[in-house]
């Protein structure tokens, strides 16, 4: 990254946050003259540190400012969010009149943008790289399901058709709950119970798998599980006894799953 001959040419950092921040910036930076070849300035080649920054909401600092007849060239860079709070920054470039963007970022706590000398990167606190958010499949890429350029999210995944939106393992004449995803509660009635899904289908359009476990494996200890009422919130499902296919009759536990459209 190069400033231009100028002590009107800066590196910037613009920064903000809801309450006062605490950012560390260091990094290094070589000054060379405009002569052919040019000529490196050994009293300005030295690392630049700026100490905390703990200004207000919306400040603006200069990181590194040109000096006058020879050029600046940034060799590396590093802004760490040191607070518990998260602080978007913005890094441009000025001549003193036109600014132009260089990178903007949201840091998390203990989070750091970095200059390696040819690209800015956004780490994370454990000093992972992240990956390029634009190319995160969105919520309609993933119902469509025929993107192949998008990486999918731990949400992303919810989305997809193919992934069950809600599922339940629940004792038979029970509300007892024994492992369950996107639910919010058991309604036990006589011989039936209405099961209500946390995050509702978009319509009643939606594919209903109902499953009972049977008491034994024999005719009289088999139950047949079925399923009647769906809202997009809920559905009620039956019991039958397979020795007596018009008697119901509570299973041992209810295995109860849904796919569709929210």
């Amino acid at each position: 990254m190069l400033l231009g001959a100028s002590t009107s040419f800066k590196l910037q950092l613009v920064y903000s946050a809801a309450a006062a921040v605490d950012l560390e910036v260091s990094g290094s930076v070589v000054v060379v003259s405009n002569a052919s070849p040019p000529v490196v300035d050994g009293t300005n080649t030295l690392p630049f540190t700026l100490a905390s920054l703990t200004n207000t909401a919306g400040a603006t600092a200069d990181l590194v400012s040109g000096i006058a007849s020879t050029k600046s060239r940034i060799i590396d860079c590093c802004i760490r969010n040191n607070s518990a709070n998260d602080n978007s920054v913005t890094i441009r470039r000025t001549d003193g009149t036109n600014n132009v963007l260089n990178e903007k970022m949201n840091l998390l706590a203990g989070e750091c943008a970095v200059y390696n000398g040819a690209i800015w990167l956004h780490k994370d606190s454990n000093g992972a790289i992240y990956p390029s958010v634009g190319n995160a499949a969105t919520q309609a890429e993933m119902e469509a399901g025929t993107a192949t350029t998008k990486y999918v999210t731990p949400q992303g995944v919810n989305w997809h058709p193919g992934a069950a939106k809600f599922w339940v393992i629940f004792t038979g004449n029970s509300t007892t709950i024994t492992a369950s995803w996107n639910m919010t509660s058991i309604t036990d009635g006589t011989t039936q119970a209405t099961v209500t899904i946390a995050t509702d289908f978009s319509g009643t359009a939606w594919c209903c798998l109902a499953t009972a476990i049977s008491a034994a494996a024999t005719a009289a200890g088999t139950r047949l599980a079925s399923a009647l009422t769906m809202a997009a919130g809920s559905i009620i499902v039956f019991c039958v006894d397979g020795a007596a296919t018009t008697a119901l009759a509570d299973p041992t536990s209810w295995c109860v799953a849904g796919w569709g459209d929210q």
